[in-house]
């Protein structure tokens, strides 16, 4: 179902497709679009993407739809990391270049126990049945996990301006070291290096013209984030330089264009993600629901992270994708956010 406002737009992808939907008035708003899911036409692609948000198709063929998009985001994934272990064998990856096939890595495994944790469920065995123990977000945490992991990659290689690369890594470096720092005891000498280390990158920071230029004004709370476990860029403001803090919750801003629908992104899979009084209401109360709302979510976070990744690492993307039909073509774009109709 569209806005008549999007009409014309729709009719010219159609035709272009040669593609011929029933349409239905609905009201004077709004109309009603029926496009096969399964043909190998664009508009079919774009259709099977934004499936899951579709209230006239059942929850059977949603979650249908949704463990296809998982099962081909995965392959992607993998096929992007069988690719830069095959193409870098043998060869010692710079630090940032290992970072990167890190978080790739690491999100691609999340998304995967992500599929298999939806696609299974939990069982839990009781005089010799199974008991099946349903929660429609239980997926979540691990969909925030791969969400996290295409926000901090974003910040760190896709983000910042020349002049910010520095100021971005060397402040998510700190930040990580500082964990290392409320460790226990016995890692005492990791303790002693972690803290010269940091030292070293707080010199960095306030050597560097960017970071002498954030001193120079009285409200460029540079000092003050430096104190603070944070990840965080200098940018030139009205006040002059200050300190701006990169957090996964604003993140949807610079990766979705600003989209309001997106506000709560980051909110709701936390609120999902800890035993908040919201979350764990949710749960109580729920009556049957589809457990695929996490899966889905994060088929559009790895996909994301794909393409970006792709871009780092100066790789053609038809190595990757040349082997699509015109459907699955379709069903990346609009995942990785390339196209959004």
């Amino acid at each position: 179902m569209v806005k008549n406002s999007t009409k014309g737009k729709l009719e010219e992808l159609l035709k272009k497709e040669g593609v011929e939907p029933l349409i239905r008035d609905i009201d004077k708003d709004r109309m009603e679009f029926f496009v096969p899911l399964y043909e190998d036409t664009k508009i079919s692609g774009l259709v099977s993407a934004g499936a899951p948000f579709f209230d006239s198709l059942s929850d059977d063929v949603k979650r249908n739809v949704v463990i296809e998009l998982s099962d081909f985001v995965t392959k992607v994934a993998t096929t992007i990391i069988y690719y830069i272990t095959d193409k870098y064998h043998n060869v010692n990856l710079s630090e940032k270049q290992c970072v990167a096939n890190a978080f790739l890595q690491r999100a691609t495994i999340y998304h995967k126990c992500n599929h298999k944790l939806t696609l299974e469920g939990i069982h839990s065995e009781r005089d010799g049945y199974l008991l099946p123990l349903s929660d429609e977000y239980k997926t979540i945490p691990l969909t925030r996990s791969v969400y996290e992991h295409l926000a901090m990659f974003y910040y760190l290689f896709e983000f910042p301006k020349g002049y910010e690369k520095d100021i971005i890594w060397n402040s998510w470096l700190i930040s990580s070291k500082k964990i290392l720092l409320k460790g226990p005891q016995q890692y005492k000498k990791e303790k002693e290096k972690a803290k010269k280390e940091i030292e070293l990158l707080k010199e960095e920071i306030l050597s560097s013209d960017l970071g002498k230029e954030c001193l120079a004004n009285p409200k460029g709370n540079l000092n003050k984030f430096l104190r603070e476990n944070i990840v965080f860029t200098i940018r030139e403001k009205k006040e002059g330089y200050v300190c701006e803090k990169l957090s996964y919750d604003k993140a949807w801003v610079n990766l979705y264009g600003n989209r309001t629908d997106l506000h709560f992104l980051y909110p709701i899979i936390s609120m999902h993600s800890h035993p908040t009084y919201k979350g764990l209401l949710d749960f109580c109360n729920q009556s049957y629901q589809t457990i695929e709302f996490g899966l889905y979510l994060s088929c559009h976070s790895l996909a994301y992270l794909c393409r970006l990744y792709m871009k780092y690492e100066n790789i053609d993307e038809k190595l990757i994708t040349g082997s699509f039909s015109k459907r699955e073509q379709a069903i990346y774009d609009f995942l990785s956010n390339r196209l959004i109709l």
